[in-house]
């Protein structure tokens, strides 16, 4: 995918955080989120090209960015939900690699060890800033965009 795709669904997962920011209740929650999904994998299979093995995880990649963005947004437990968001995102990245391995066509392992770092890193904060989210966003779209 090109990087103005990448760029389109880097600020995609940005406007459906902002949408499950201002929501209220489990079930509108849950309705955004199938929303969510269904327009990562619609927009998925109109910018990229479904032939290629690459983009078989990509939606899902799409829901993990938006989950660390929106964990951001929440006043409890945030530190421990960001961490598991982010572990959310390393699972679908690993299962993603494993997949493009067996298929034989080269996978981005420093991803992978990007977004453990990021994790581990958030895993020994005390308290975490406005500041502090502001450059773990930006990391996020970094390591979405660059790696």
């Amino acid at each position: 995918m090109s990087m103005f795709a990448n760029a389109v669904a880097c600020l995609l997962c940005l406007i459906f955080a902002a949408f499950l920011w201002k929501m209220k209740g489990m079930l509108r929650v849950t309705l955004v989120m199938f929303l969510v999904v269904m327009i990562s994998c619609l927009y998925t299979a109109l910018a990229g090209n479904l032939a290629v093995s690459a983009m078989e995880n990509y939606p899902f990649r799409m829901v993990a960015l938006t989950f660390c963005v929106f964990t951001t947004g929440l006043r409890e437990n945030r530190r421990r939900f960001m961490v598991l968001a982010q572990t959310f995102w390393l699972w679908v990245e690993l299962v993603g690699n494993v997949s493009l391995s067996q298929a034989g066509l080269e996978a981005p392992w420093i991803r992978l060890a990007a977004i453990a770092g990021i994790a581990i890193g958030c895993s020994f904060m005390a308290r975490i800033s406005r500041e502090i989210e502001f450059g773990l966003i930006v990391l996020w779209m970094a390591v979405w965009m660059f790696f």
